[in-house]
């Protein structure tokens, strides 16, 4: 009777130790930490793409992100700011925009421009939040050396402060620049003498605001003669517009807001004759083009607007039947950038 007792003990012994291993293997992880492969999968997961592909087209894509500093911001503001005294209407002092340096900063960015003249230059600076820039406006600026052409950008991206841009001046001897934010900021405006005689110093700090959630529609990358689309928000509003030139192409930028997207929604495409028709659905307002204006641009081009409802029609003439086009979008400065290569 003894040995089938042990027997029987034995047996109950074994079968309770796999029972217990088959338990503790069920309540481990379901990736084994060695499996290389598998790590990668996971860590490919918690990647946030800012630019990813939609369509075909380029789409921006961020996340939300808070910004810690140990800076003072209580002399910071999101009012206009001025340094310097203006000039009386014909003073013969001007300035040279010598070199503009960013640099970042405890939670902000700063823009330092040097200019040499023989008094102290006049500047504004102002926050425009449909556009989604604070604008710096220098006066009487005989030469700009900055290197950043017209409608051209410094990439910056960092906490939210995107680029900083260089905008076409109506105005006779005035350079105006962009700093492009993704949300409401603050920023500190002030002005020095340099280290050496007549030369100066306007910096310009800005606050970053933080990158905000954003999925933005931003048209085509290409040239092409197909038809082209920017899917973005309703109730548009155009604000202003410029054009330059250089390199073939011609660029016609509308300055824009919209509600529910920083980018209204616009189509573009060629008809029969070989004009270029580009629509803005949905707009409210029409700053630009609609009261019905005629535009005379480079390249032989002449654009003509005409307004129907709550819709604007540019229709752009002098094209041929080579001439391809491409339909982008800018966000801070939020834009519709046209361009035309002959």
């Amino acid at each position: 009777m003894k040995k089938p007792f042990i027997y029987l003990l034995i047996l109950l012994v074994v079968v309770g130790g796999l029972a217990a291993y088959i338990i503790s293997r069920g309540k481990g992880e379901d990736v084994d930490p060695l499996d290389s492969t598998s790590i990668e999968k996971k860590e490919e997961k918690k990647e946030t793409k800012k630019d990813s592909k939609k369509d075909g087209k380029k789409v921006e894509k961020k996340e939300k992100g808070t910004i810690k500093s140990d800076t003072d911001f209580s002399t910071y503001s999101s009012k206009a700011q001025e340094v310097g005294q203006k000039s009386e209407d014909g003073s013969e002092d001007t300035f040279v925009l010598e070199s503009i340096t960013d640099s970042k900063k405890d939670g902000y960015h700063s823009f330092v421009f040097t200019l040499s003249g023989e008094k102290q230059p006049y500047a504004v600076a102002s926050y425009n939040s449909s556009s989604g820039v604070v604008r710096l406006d220098l006066y009487d600026i005989e030469k700009d050396s900055s290197g950043i052409a017209y409608q051209g950008k410094r990439d910056i991206n960092e906490g939210g402060v995107t680029k900083l841009y260089r905008a076409v001046s109506g105005v006779q001897k005035r350079s105006i620049y962009e700093v492009g934010v993704e949300d409401q900021t603050v920023f500190k405006l002030t002005s020095e003498e340099g280290s050496t005689d007549n030369k100066w110093e306007i910096t310009l700090n800005v606050k970053y605001p933080g990158e905000r959630e954003v999925d933005v529609d931003l048209g085509s990358e290409k040239f092409s003669r197909e038809d082209q689309e920017i899917k973005g928000g309703s109730e548009a509003s155009v604000l202003s517009y410029s054009y330059s030139a250089g390199g073939g192409v011609m660029k016609f930028v509308w300055g824009v807001s919209a509600s529910g997207n920083p980018i209204p929604t616009v189509k573009a495409s060629l008809d029969t004759s070989n004009d270029l028709v580009v629509v803005f659905e949905d707009v409210g307002m029409d700053k630009v083009g609609g009261a019905g204006k005629e535009f005379t641009l480079p390249f032989g081009i002449v654009a003509k607007s005409e307004r129907s409802g709550s819709e604007t029609r540019y229709t752009f003439t002098g094209m041929t039947e080579k001439s391809e086009y491409m339909l982008s979008a800018g966000l801070s400065p939020n834009q519709v950038i046209l361009e035309i290569k002959k």
